[in-house]
């Protein structure tokens, strides 16, 4: 009877080899989430840099202060003396687990305007970071890299109570 040889080779098989439908990244060990944000049009005239990484519905975020004049702060054309600046900030999530799929969202405000300009992303299921480039110098202040969904904006109410 060849039916209970399959079952025993089925078995063999599942116990031998682990199958994993989806993969996430733990947070755990070297399997940590990253999004490296890199922040371009940075310069004096604007000010300093905000730059907000939020995931899990929010319920995980990294905030850095990026001064505009540190040392950090690369020229896009070393050649040009008033070319643009970038700045690159690597948002690191130890022991948070994020689903492949799920969303993230990068933020970055300058301390001029405050206006936050956003780039929404889903978490890869390859093992590496998640890359996010963000202009400045941008007109619009939401986009979506790889999904379609709406996220949550960052809203900030500038607005004067006694008017």
């Amino acid at each position: 009877m060849i039916f209970p040889a399959a079952v025993v080779m089925t078995l063999t098989f599942a116990a031998t080899y682990k199958i994993d439908p989806i993969l996430a990244e733990t947070g755990k060990g070297e399997d940590i989430f990253r999004v490296i944000m890199t922040i371009f049009g940075v310069d004096r005239s604007k000010g300093d840099v905000i730059a907000i990484v939020t995931t899990n519905n929010g319920e995980a975020s990294r905030v850095k202060f990026l001064d505009s004049e540190a040392p950090y702060v690369v020229p896009l054309n070393a050649n040009a003396v008033d070319s643009g600046h970038l700045v690159e900030y690597v948002a690191t999530f130890p022991n948070v687990t994020v689903n492949a799929g799920e969303e993230y969202k990068a933020c970055v405000l300058t301390t001029k305007d405050l206006n936050p300009i956003c780039s929404t992303g889903q978490n890869s299921p390859a093992s590496r970071p998640e890359f996010v480039d963000v202009s400045l110098n941008a007109t619009t202040t939401d986009t979506q890299q790889g999904t379609t969904g709406e996220g949550d904006a960052i809203e900030i109410d500038d607005k004067n109570e006694d008017e």
